[in-house]
């Protein structure tokens, strides 16, 4: 099987930086399959990229080589790592953008080795310079170890996570996506551990109730509110072919609430 990369970014696709990055990989792994998870993450966020690949990283073939590429530090003094799971690897900046791959069981290694970089690495460009080329070289089962040294002390980010009083159960939005689905920190695990099965909920946005769950985005009339369980596994409050965020006026740190009937 040919070997799998995948690109996240915060580079859009107006200007050159994902296409360069492909260019660099492909001269060291000619037989590398790239795959772009997305390219449009808010320039600068790093929550948001942590959600994105928490979501998307397990869909991929064992092995995979997922690169990370949304550096607000790059050129400081922040390290490049790479972290190595049971089922893949994981390279990008050490600021929090690869919090999803690391575990108790994954071993993450800062990247030092300039014989993977290119030469003469720019202060503004490390996803051409430094992410890319290491990670072909993982790609071709380069060792992490002859790659840099080991280290104990990443990055990780303190996720926002769900309260659970009695049976309320409190959250916030954390992702918008572009269809305007408001998608909250409240999983499918949580929602079934508070409650019964066939128990009445509500959710509380703001003024906004919803009284009990969709199976699907259809069940509803057009412009009307809702929520469900999405494909993420998450609670997500949409808008029947419109756009929540907007009807609601939610923006991502808005506060919901489920309880029951």
């Amino acid at each position: 099987m040919r070997p799998v990369i995948t690109l996240t970014t915060d580079f859009g696709l107006d200007d050159p930086f994902v296409g360069i990055m492909k260019g660099v990989i492909l001269n060291i792994a000619p037989s590398a399959q790239i795959i772009d998870i997305t390219h449009g993450i808010e320039p600068q966020n790093i929550v948001q990229t942590a959600l994105v690949l928490e979501a998307a990283h397990t869909y991929f073939p064992k092995n995979t080589v997922h690169l990370v590429v949304v550096d607000p530090g790059v050129g400081s003094d922040r390290r490049p790592i790479a972290v190595k799971t049971k089922s893949a690897t994981f390279v990008g900046p050490d600021n929090g953008v690869l919090t999803p791959a690391i575990n108790s069981t994954s071993r993450v290694y800062e990247l030092t080795n300039k014989k993977y970089f290119l030469d003469s690495p720019s202060s503004t460009f490390h996803g051409r310079d430094v992410f890319a080329p290491a990670s072909a070289w993982i790609s071709k089962k380069t060792p992490l170890s002859k790659m840099g040294r080991k280290i104990n002390d990443p990055h990780i980010l303190q996720l926002p996570q769900p309260e659970v009083k009695g049976n309320v159960i409190s959250g916030e939005i954390i992702y918008i996506d572009r269809f305007g689905n408001c998608i909250s920190n409240i999983s499918s695990e949580i929602l079934n551990a508070t409650f019964q099965l066939n128990d009445s909920l509500t959710l509380q946005v703001g003024k906004t109730r919803i009284h009990d769950f969709a199976s699907h985005y259809s069940q509803h009339n057009k412009g009307d509110i809702g929520c469900l369980i999405n494909s993420w596994g998450k609670v997500e409050i949409f808008c029947r072919g419109g756009n929540a965020a907007n009807k609601l006026k939610c923006q991502v740190g808005t506060s919901l609430t489920i309880k029951k009937n």
